[in-house]
């Protein structure tokens, strides 16, 4: 470092200097205010001298302005021209006050302090300054970038290598389909074909039961009949006769006379042919069915509907009820419906694997039909996501799927928008993402989100804001959005 100070005021000496004719302590962008041609007016407007009292070493104006060049006025301001440096503005009591506050040493200019200008050393160590941060930041943001590059170079091999093994797992899966498809055509075949003899079989089974059901309902009414006809007969003679029947209030009509005739008689098996329906009605008259019941006779009558129809009389007796539950089949019957059943099963577990099969190829179809950058290198963000919180909200970014919004403090998750399109400018088309047709603002449009993509070794969501109405913007850095970094040459701080 000493050579350079040793050249520095070989660097500096030639710099030409440009003055500009003007009072001392007045900086230029005020040289306007000053005009010797007329009075001068005070700066806050407040009055106005004659133009030679102005830096006369003593404070007519209540702002000082008067006096930019000399300390009479303890609130006036003197200004550093420091040619070479950075220019600044000092109280004007420090003017003459033996102590070098300008640089270029114009403040002590009646003081006799002999104040060094040093303005151009001062001027080539801030630039000096500023441009090893500048370059030292330039440094960082290189190395940042090659760090970048090197991930998005590591990240393209992957994306390669994970698209031929996604291309031949879809081919197998489509083979696998295939397989399934004439694996499921041929188990459904069985399955039709062994469920005709069960449907046969259990069919012969109801028909069988409902047999057996009939001939106890009919058994169980011919019973209550002759029971009944013993109560009616009065005189035990084995003959109802007319009087006989109106014994009873609710037999006295004229459908029972009708049926019966004045003076006629009927033996047991005579009633239970031709009046026992009629008096088994009248003895035991229904109430009006509940709500409940006719649910349930709607229910018994659908499922009655289901089965084969049963053989006549089935639940004639007087409301005591048939049997109901059915009988176990028989060991043929049984066998049938288990094989039928093995046949259900066995195609329901083969339509479950061509169902995945099929899912799995859409999946992939999808994932593979998507573009992922010029060599795949945003690939490696499907099925993943990111989020970030603010003070209110926690955003949530699925790349190439979707953006969500949910309060912090409680409440329902706010769609931002779906996978829309690369929506960079032109030339630049993979540095921005689309997301679109988000939950609809109230009384506006549907939501979207911009997503702008930054280069670094990271991948992180850094920044969300909403910069319109409905219309959102994120930040993610990842190295996929890393270029090449240009050629760095090595810099020196000699001159």
């Amino acid at each position: 470092m000493l050579p350079l100070l040793l050249l520095l005021p070989l660097a500096l000496g030639g710099t030409p200097e440009v003055t500009v004719p003007r009072p001392r302590g007045v900086a230029l962008s005020q040289l306007p205010f000053y005009d010797p041609s007329g009075p001068f007016r005070c700066l806050d407007g407040s009055g106005s001298v004659a133009f030679s009292w102005v830096n006369d070493d003593y404070c007519d104006c209540r702002d000082g302005s008067d006096e930019p060049g000399t300390p009479a006025c303890p609130n006036g301001r003197f200004h550093c021209a420091n040619a070479g440096h950075r220019p600044r503005s000092i109280p004007a009591a420090h003017v003459n006050d033996g102590v070098c506050d300008c640089c270029d040493g114009t403040d002590e200019w009646g003081s006799g302090a002999g104040c060094e200008n040093t303005c151009r050393y001062w001027g080539y160590w801030f630039v000096l300054r500023k441009g090893r941060k500048e370059r030292e930041e330039r440094l960082r943001s290189a190395a940042l970038a090659r760090e970048g590059f090197a991930l998005r170079q590591r990240l393209v091999q992957e994306a390669a290598e994970g698209k031929r093994q996604k291309q031949a797992r879809l081919e197998a899966l489509q083979d696998s389909r295939r397989q399934l498809q004439q694996r499921v055509a041929s188990l459904r075949a069985a399955k039709d074909a062994a469920e005709g003899p069960e449907q046969a079989a259990r069919g012969e089974h109801r028909r069988k039961w409902g047999e057996q059901r009939a001939a106890a309902a009919a058994a169980q009414d011919e019973a209550k009949a002759a029971e009944t006809f013993t109560e009616l007969d009065g005189d035990g003679d084995g003959r109802l006769t007319l009087a006989e029947l109106r014994a009873r209030p609710e037999l006295d009509g004229a459908e029972i006379e009708a049926e019966l005739g004045p003076e006629a008689s009927l033996d047991s098996g005579t009633f239970r042919e031709r009046l026992w329906g009629l008096v088994r009605e009248r003895l035991q008259p229904k109430a009006p069915p509940t709500e409940e019941e006719e649910v349930e006779a709607a229910e018994e009558e659908e499922e009655e509907d289901e089965e084969e129809e049963e053989g006549p009389g089935e639940g004639e007796g007087e409301g005591e009820e048939s049997p109901q539950e059915e009988p176990p089949f028989d060991p043929e019957t049984q066998e049938l419906i288990d094989a039928a059943q093995r046949a259900r099963d066995d195609l329901a577990a083969a339509e479950r694997e061509l169902k995945e099969a099929e899912e799995g190829i859409r999946a992939l179809e999808l994932e593979l039909g998507l573009d992922f950058g010029p060599e795949g290198e945003f690939s490696y963000l499907y099925n993943q996501c990111w989020e970030l919180g603010t003070s209110e909200y926690l955003y949530r970014l699925c790349p190439f799927q979707r953006v969500t919004q949910r309060p912090k403090h409680g409440g329902a998750e706010t769609s931002l928008g779906l996978w829309g399109s690369w929506a960079g400018p032109e030339g630049e088309k993979f540095t921005a993402q689309k997301y679109e047709g988000g939950t609809g603002c109230w009384q506006g449009p549907n939501r979207a989100t911009t997503v702008r993509l930054r280069c670094g070794p990271s991948t992180a969501l850094l920044a969300a804001a909403e910069p319109s109405r409905c219309e959102y913007l994120l930040e993610l850095e990842t190295p996929a959005a890393c270029g090449e970094p240009p050629v760095m040459h090595e810099e020196h701080d000699e001159l």
